[in-house]
């Protein structure tokens, strides 16, 4: 049995320990203007086509968020989302953008479970013949290759990026090494994979 001190001291520390941890998870100054479009928790707005930003990497944030900035992604016309994206992401500084990037990453990133249908056998097995090399076995991402976490990301949000990797609204400027790698790739996969594919991304949380 503790001691009436012991346990003030154990009692402090916890409350020490929760106290630091609602700070490290306190939302930046700018998150305030992303939240309206990407909500309040980064799950992300259907309607709004604004995809879940929980949980990704803090590399890959801060790289899209850079692309935007620079005019490599979201220039292309046709690409509404895009070009929203663009606009917002000018007025953000170097640190805010790392600020932010931080604090997503530590977010819980959504379930997506539930949300397709499709044959999660040949999805497993086209999955990890076509991107698991770079993506990870279950969608979780790979800095080695800077290839972004899947995990968490709606169908709609994935089909429209694959797309645009498709058709040429993302991917193709000269500086976006990794687009262009991620353009030549969606062109060796099928409808059916795809379809696949996305039911088994969408069921990996």
């Amino acid at each position: 049995m503790i001691g009436f001190h012991q346990f003030l001291w154990r009692l402090l520390a916890l409350a020490s320990l929760l106290l630091c941890s609602e700070i490290a998870l306190s939302a930046p100054d700018a998150w305030a203007q992303c939240a309206t479009c990407h909500g309040s928790d980064a799950g992300g707005n259907r309607a709004l086509k604004a995809p879940a930003l929980a949980g990704q990497k803090v590399w890959y944030l801060v790289r899209q968020l850079e692309n935007f900035a620079s005019g490599i992604r979201g220039s292309h016309p046709d690409d509404a989302p895009g070009m929203q994206m663009r606009a917002m992401a000018t007025t953000l500084g170097d640190e805010q953008r790392r600020a932010l990037a931080d604090y997503l990453s530590e977010l819980e990133p959504p379930s997506t479970q539930g949300t397709r249908r499709g044959d999660m056998k040949n999805g497993y097995r086209y999955y990890q013949a076509r991107c698991g090399s770079c993506h990870g076995s279950e969608g979780q991402g790979n800095e080695a290759f800077q290839a972004p976490a899947l995990q968490g990301l709606s169908a709609q949000y994935l089909d429209r990026q694959m797309r645009n990797f498709r058709n040429g609204r993302r991917g193709t400027h000269p500086d976006d090494k990794y687009g262009r790698q991620m353009s030549l790739m969606a062109d060796t996969i099928s409808e059916d994979e795809w379809r696949d594919i996305l039911y088994f991304l969408t069921e990996q949380r």
